[in-house]
């Protein structure tokens, strides 16, 4: 379970090379708890390790931290109505099989397609456990 991962949605490497970064600190560690737990796996394949020790990969554990937060954001367990009022929820006029709850504005430059908000609404669209909650 995530808890006390604030900073995560804030500060999350909106590119390929800061993910790399942080992710060549995780093999890191994984490489040193595989010697130090005598866990056999092949040179730069850590999943055996991951699974051993119950962990997932940053990324996911990043990602999951963004749906937690807006999930909380929106059940009203973080008391921000600033933040909740630029959630754009999508109320669709007529009938149709997209259910995506958000409505992403188009933006001219990355900096404002990865600004937080964003970011989480487009990650809760993207994920149909988080749809399936909607519905």
């Amino acid at each position: 379970m995530i808890k006390n991962l604030y900073g995560v949605i804030i500060w999350d490497p909106c590119t390929l090379d800061g993910s790399k970064q942080l992710e060549r600190v995780q093999r890191k560690f994984l490489k040193f708890a595989a010697f130090a737990l005598r866990i056999e796996c092949q040179p730069h394949e850590y999943q055996p390790v991951l699974q051993r020790l119950h962990l997932s990969t940053l990324c996911d554990r990043r990602k999951q931290a963004n749906l937690t937060f807006l999930t909380k954001l929106i059940n009203g367990e973080v008391d921000s109505p600033a933040l909740l009022s630029k959630l754009n929820f999508r109320v669709p006029s007529f009938y149709s099989r997209y259910s995506f709850p958000f409505q992403i504005p188009v933006s001219r430059c990355n900096y404002l397609v990865n600004r937080p908000i964003a970011r989480m609404t487009k990650l809760a669209n993207e994920d149909p456990l988080f749809l399936n909650v909607w519905q």
